[in-house]
């Protein structure tokens, strides 16, 4: 496989490449260059071209110099929180940016498999009964990112019945592990139960709604699922990718807790609240099982464990270095 993977530099992007290369598989990346470098930039395997998805010369640049057989396409700003604050760059950056490259792709000779990624912000308010909802529950965001991923996965339909093209769709829900940014719920009460441990901050952990549930997968195993669908999925047919267990924040929360030994006091922070919020969203994986054999493999426990770690070791090694 020669994939091209958009993105390249975001968390997703990371996991992806360094699986795709532990596969033998040759990888180039596409990344506007405003990001950490998650994987080693100095690997010779990895060509990243650098500049804005929205822009169509960087998208031919990249197509016809690498040359791929398979696109993921990871690129999007993938923040509820943030798609409230600029609503504007949320739909530009997913709505526009997804039709940038899927019209450049419907003017090559050669098809390309394309994997987009929606996500499970689509399904919008469910019924505890209508959970763990399936791919042909009818979409309902109620999000600005929602709406942008919802006209994102209709889009890849459009492109996939009009032109033929081989486009597969993952309804990606939360997930989290080594690497994830901050903006990500679990990734900050880690990077905050990091900085307690090391007794770098007081013993006070902010949160927002912890009540709500939430369907959340480790990364290492979603990305083991975009490889399978591009593999052995149907092209135009969503896909859940997620654990099909329901979370309550409260209770991962408590998990974060128990990692060490200092009493941790929760605070309610109103600015991590969402304007609005989904009470419940769990998926059912059973489409993709069914597909392609993907299951997922990785315990809550050891995500929560390894992402904590891995901001353990970030802010030790910053604390060494100043």
């Amino acid at each position: 496989m020669k994939a091209l993977i958009t993105g390249i530099n975001g968390f997703g992007g990371g996991h992806l490449t360094r699986l795709l290369l532990s596969l033998g598989h040759e990888v180039a990346g596409l990344d506007s260059g405003d990001r950490e470098t998650t994987f080693d930039a100095e690997d010779k395997k990895i060509k990243v071209f650098k500049g804005d998805l929205r822009d169509e010369d960087i998208v031919s640049t990249a197509l016809n110099k690498f040359k791929p057989d398979t696109i993921f396409h990871l690129a999007a700003q993938s923040s509820v929180k943030l798609s409230f604050e600029n609503p504007f760059e949320t739909f530009s950056a997913n709505l526009i940016g997804t039709l940038m490259l899927l019209e450049t792709i419907s003017k090559l000779d050669n098809p390309i498999k394309t994997l987009v990624i929606s996500s499970s912000e689509v399904y919008g308010r469910l019924r505890p009964d209508e959970c763990p909802v399936a791919e042909d529950q009818a979409i309902k965001p109620v999000n600005p990112y929602a709406v942008s991923k919802a006209a994102v996965d209709m889009l890849a339909c459009q492109y996939h019945q009009a032109y033929k093209m081989p486009i597969y769709i993952a309804r990606a829900f939360s997930h989290s592990g080594p690497g994830q940014k901050t903006v990500a719920v679990l990734s900050d009460w880690a990077f905050q139960v990091a900085k307690i441990n090391l007794g770098l901050s007081p013993p006070q952990l902010k949160v927002g709604n912890i009540d709500v549930q939430r369907d959340y997968a480790d990364v290492r195993d979603v990305v083991q699922a975009y490889v399978d669908i591009v593999e052995k999925g149907q092209p135009g047919r969503p896909y859940n990718v997620c654990s099909g267990k329901a979370y309550r924040l409260a209770e991962l929360l408590e998990m974060y807790r128990s990692l060490i030994d200092k009493e941790i006091e929760v605070t309610t922070d109103k600015s991590r609240m969402r304007p609005v919020d989904i009470p419940i969203l769990v998926g059912s994986h059973q489409r993709l099982t069914d597909d392609t054999g993907w299951e997922p493999k990785i315990a809550i426990e050891t995500t929560l464990a390894d992402s904590l770690e891995f901001w353990n070791q970030r802010l030790a090694d910053e604390v060494e270095e100043s």
